[in-house]
C-alpha cells in the first residue's frame, strides 16, 4: 500500500508489540495514503512498526511537503550570556 510520509504537529500516543510510546511533536512517520477507513492503522516510525488511530493522524499530522522545516531548540547555559548572533542583533 502506497505510503506518505507526515510531520506531527500534536503528540500521538501509539501502540507498538509491548506497550505504548508517546510520539513527540516534529517527529516523522509514513502512514498509509488512505485515510478514509476509522480505526488503528500501522504506521512507520524510524524502523518500527506501530499502530495509531487513523483520527490521530489526519488531525495531527501534515504531510512533510506542507509542514515547516522543523528545528528543535538549543539548550544553553542562560548565566553564558547572549551568544555572539544575539550581541549583533542587540547592537544593530
Amino acid at each position: 500500500m502506497p505510503s506518505t510520509a507526515r510531520r506531527l504537529v500534536s503528540p500521538i500516543l501509539a501502540t507498538k508489540a509491548r506497550g505504548f510510546v508517546m510520539l513527540p511533536v516534529g517527529s516523522i512517520i509514513e502512514a498509509p495514503d488512505s485515510l478514509e477507513e476509522p480505526g488503528l492503522r500501522s504506521v512507520r516510525f524510524g524502523d518500527e512498526e506501530i499502530f495509531t488511530f487513523t483520527r490521530d493522524i489526519q488531525e495531527r499530522t501534515e504531510p512533510v511537503s506542507a509542514a515547516p522545516e522543523y528545528e528543535p531548540p538549543v539548550a544553553r547555559n542562560p548565566r553564558a550570556g547572549p551568544t555572539q548572533a544575539e550581541r549583533s542583533h542587540l547592537a544593530g
